[in-house]
């Protein structure tokens, strides 16, 4: 388990949604690129929360966009979880097309997942139970929790180029002086209240719940966006197809990173991507 709090620290409330009384699929994907230990508590925190959904069938695909051939950690997860599948591609795919390669319409449900998420109990339950109850909803965003207990805000509105290079590459100082603008970009306004939130322009690709049919009529991720702004470009795009929600009683535990921390190639990849996003949705400098 990773410092700080762990899932099982994150409050879950009992939801006022109809119990599931059918069976439910879904696959779950999870890219990785030069896969680490931090699989383990995601998939053991997993397997605590899918106790409380018996009805639920699953399986997860792992794509490793690193490593050339399976390492040590590959073979103990498929030892391990029988229901975890491995693929190497061979080479850096990026996130989004590596994430298309596991649609498979067999599925009622597919969930889009980051490798440094871990699930609090009841997340699965309320999760299932919500998008069973509320079929018009083709697209279930959680609660996120920094370590440290801080909330993350998965919601965003539409951005200006301004308040993505502030966010990404200021230093404190410097976002400590557009503190509003930052906040108003990310919907803190919104967000405050235990309430679901319903179609927020854009929600954070980290955990993203899609019913199988909407992704597939969508086309999956646009495998133009190499790495970021993929997960941006599709609930924008989903948006304009079904209802999406933003459910804070799915609550979730992101461990997440800074993009300017990541090295000068995560800024040129953050940079090139920014500006396929605008060119191909409308620019908005300010």
């Amino acid at each position: 388990m990773l410092s700080g709090i762990s899932a099982e620290n994150i409050s879950d409330n009992c939801s006022g949604y109809n119990v599931v009384d059918k069976e439910v699929s879904v696959k779950i994907s999870i890219v990785t690129y030069y896969i680490d230990d931090d699989i383990f508590p995601l998939i053991e925190s997993f397997l605590i929360a899918a106790q409380k959904t018996p009805y639920l069938n699953y399986k997860i695909a792992i794509v490793e966009n690193g490593y050339k051939e399976k390492t040590e950690i590959h073979r103990q997860v498929e030892k391990k979880y029988p229901f975890c599948t491995v693929t190497i591609t061979g080479e850096n795919l990026g996130y989004g097309r590596a994430h298309n390669l596991t649609i498979d319409s067999n599925f009622d449900y597919h969930l889009v997942l980051n490798p440094d998420i871990e699930f609090a109990p009841d997340s699965l339950r309320v999760a299932f139970e919500f998008m069973e109850q509320n079929t018009h909803c083709g697209l279930l965003s959680p609660q996120c929790h920094w370590r440290n207990g801080d909330r993350q805000y998965l919601c965003k509105r539409y951005p200006d180029v301004s308040v993505l290079l502030i966010r990404a590459f200021a230093p404190r100082v410097i976002q400590d002086m557009f503190r509003k603008k930052l906040e108003y970009y990310c919907m803190k306004d919104e967000m405050q209240a235990e309430t679901i939130l319903w179609n927020p322009p854009i929600v954070t690709g980290c955990f993203m719940l899609f019913r199988t049919s909407v992704l597939t009529a969508l086309g999956g991720f646009d495998k133009d966006f190499f790495l970021y702004f993929e997960d941006t470009d599709l609930s924008l795009r989903a948006t304009k197809m079904t209802d999406v929600a933003y459910v804070p009683e799915v609550r979730m535990l992101h461990h997440g990173g800074n993009v300017s921390r990541k090295g000068i190639k995560h800024i040129l990849f953050f940079t090139s991507s920014m500006v396929k996003f605008f060119s191909k949705h409308g620019w908005k400098i300010l």
